[in-house]
């Protein structure tokens, strides 16, 4: 696990992003409001890790936005992405929240080790 300065308050910040998924599942889910969850979430974990990191790549396989799918509207990263399916927004929600959860516990271990 890359060093983390604060665990603690690293783990806060994750926990929030865990927190709005509930929200985002009730939403429909909303597209606009997924991307800027998912936004969010990257600033965040690049924030904590650093860009590069096996952590926010771990994020990245499990839910990052790649280019244009099979039957999704848009180009490239601009694209309305569908609910469901394998790279559906319920999915990448579900793949997402696992990698949070993980390392919202590694950084309980990391702070309970120190």
């Amino acid at each position: 696990m890359t060093k983390v300065a604060n665990p603690e308050r690293a783990k806060e910040r994750i926990q929030r992003q865990i927190d709005k998924i509930g929200r985002l599942r009730g939403s429909g889910p909303n597209p606009f409001d997924y991307d800027l969850w998912d936004d969010r979430t990257v600033e965040i974990l690049a924030a904590i890790y650093g860009e590069g990191s096996p952590e926010l790549q771990r994020y990245y396989e499990a839910a990052g936005k790649r280019g244009r799918l099979p039957g999704v509207r848009g180009q490239a990263e601009n694209m309305t992405l569908n609910i469901h399916g394998p790279w559906g927004i319920h999915a990448r929600l579900e793949r997402a929240e696992r990698v949070l959860q993980e390392l919202v516990q590694e950084l309980e271990r990391a702070g309970s080790a120190s």
